[in-house]
């Protein structure tokens, strides 16, 4: 038994040194553009080739079960954006130099727009509000939903191809703006179909043609199509939240984490139906015209602005409720306080409230954005190197998570005390190792549903390891300044 114990110290204490790798930005790396990962047939009928860019480290140490992979997805209110946006290159080669596999993302795009004339000329925002008139509040849904679809079937492409990228299909990470935020949050949080609005998302009765008015700006411009009159209005079944692309599954894939900055949900899907629950990072200002923080309907704030002098509109119609950050929050403590598996979650909200004047006339204090994007990306990675499940370098035995245990915080900070939650045995003892493999704290527990530890005296990655009999738990755990 010591022999074992001491090979799986030297394999904590190696993973341990390249954890690191999750936080700091240390690899060379290289990107794969345009990779087709599927076609898929769009709102209009038209079939889409889709695309990602994928960038990856070239000279990470070789592991057994390969990199996390981390897929990035842009924003543009489902109707335009595209995976090369600023933005999401940063966001894309700044993880692959942390040591994950990073895909930017291209899904299929377009809503169906109303049949009435419904004008007015705003352009203080850089939206195009006579765009965001739609056929009816589902197609905002249906959208949303053709996303998720897409990343699915794109994880897929990157886990079936193990030879290719090396992909480590236990750990996958999910990322998204605005509308990207959206879909990463569908696709880490909807794991059972009871959470899919089946009414929105299965057959519909046909649209009727959108009017002439969004022809040129809202259809042809953006690639949705060539007229009204060659677009497929027909609202079928759009089936499983998860795709078909690229199936069969050859690798089944766990989504260890979802990355949402100012996106939402439509609906509750915080509650854990599966064995391991994404953490969750979130990222949001309170005077957010776009996606409200709270619940409210997409574009509120934008709305009243265009309601008001000077502009003086009649209201963009068909617009959907929905959960932005702070209600995403509310919805797990709601949940949590009734006994459900929710997500871990990091709320980041600044405190932000200038109104929509001076937003127009100061576009740094937009709310529909970033106040400092390196201070929220390498939060986020801090938080994320949390969840990334245990992984050896070659050779080196895999470890047993035999329980259902949740530490917290995580990250945390120096003077904190770490809350270890969930039952265990009395007289199981508890191992704190740091970035060597050494045991820096050790303890006996008493028993119970509630234990709590200090950890080392210095910031780092450390190791929380469980002993009880043959049955042992490793989780790490991210230590602040």
């Amino acid at each position: 038994m010591r022999v074992i114990l001491t090979v799986i110290v030297l394999a904590l204490g190696v993973n341990q040194s390249t954890a690191q790798d999750y936080i700091t930005t240390k690899y060379l790396i290289k990107t794969d553009n345009n990779v087709s990962y599927g076609t898929a047939i769009d709102v209009a009928g038209n079939v889409r080739d889709l695309k990602m860019d994928i960038s990856y480290p070239t000279d990470a140490p070789d592991k057994n079960c390969g990199m996390p992979v981390m897929m990035i997805i842009h924003g543009g209110a489902f109707m335009t954006g595209d995976k090369a946006d600023g933005s999401l290159v940063t966001l894309r080669e700044e993880f692959a130099k942390r040591g994950y596999i990073t895909a930017s993302v291209n899904y299929r795009l377009g809503v169906l727009h109303t049949d009435r004339p419904v004008n007015c000329n705003v352009s203080s925002f850089g939206a195009s509000w006579n765009c965001l008139n739609v056929q009816d509040s589902s197609e905002w849904y249906r959208a949303y939903y053709r996303g998720i679809q897409d990343v699915h079937g794109a994880i897929r492409y990157l886990v079936n191809n193990r030879t290719t990228y090396k992909p480590d299909a236990n750990n996958v990470f999910v990322v998204g703006q605005s509308a990207g935020g959206f879909i990463a949050l569908g696709v880490g949080f909807t794991d059972d179909s009871t959470e899919v609005m089946t009414n929105l998302s299965g057959q519909m009765v046909d649209a009727k043609a959108p009017n002439r008015m969004y022809e040129s700006d809202c259809i042809v411009k953006r690639g949705l199509d060539t007229s009204v009159a060659s677009m497929d209005l027909t609202r079928a079944n759009l089936g499983s939240y998860r795709g078909l692309l690229n199936q069969p599954e050859l690798n089944n894939y766990t989504i260890r984490g979802v990355g949402n900055f100012y996106g939402g949900v439509f609906n509750d899907i915080v509650e854990s139906h599966s064995d391991v629950t994404p953490v969750l990072y979130t990222y949001h200002q309170p005077n957010d015209l776009i996606v409200p923080i709270g619940y409210s309907r997409v574009y509120a704030g934008f709305n009243a602005c265009a309601m008001g002098f000077p502009f003086n509109c009649q209201g963009i119609i068909n617009r959907p409720l929905m959960y932005g950050s702070q209600g995403i929050v509310d919805l797990i403590d709601d949940a949590k306080n009734n006994g459900k598996a929710v997500p871990e979650v990091q709320f980041d909200k600044t405190n932000n409230t200038a109104n929509c004047a001076m937003q127009i006339a100061n576009p740094s204090t937009a709310g529909h954005g970033f106040d400092n994007y390196t201070l929220r990306r390498t939060n986020m990675a801090k938080y994320f190197a949390t969840a990334i499940d245990t992984c050896q370098l070659n050779g080196l035995p895999a470890l047993n998570n035999a329980w259902n245990l949740t530490l917290s915080p995580n990250p945390i900070q120096l003077d904190q005390q770490l809350v270890i939650q969930g039952f265990i045995t009395p007289g199981a003892q508890i191992d704190v190792l740091d970035i060597a493999g050494n045991v820096v704290k050790h303890e006996t527990v008493k028993g119970g549903n509630k234990t709590t530890v200090r950890l080392g005296n210095r910031p780092g990655i450390y190791f929380v390891r469980i002993l009880a009999g043959a049955k042992m738990v490793t989780k790490r755990v991210v230590v602040l300044q």
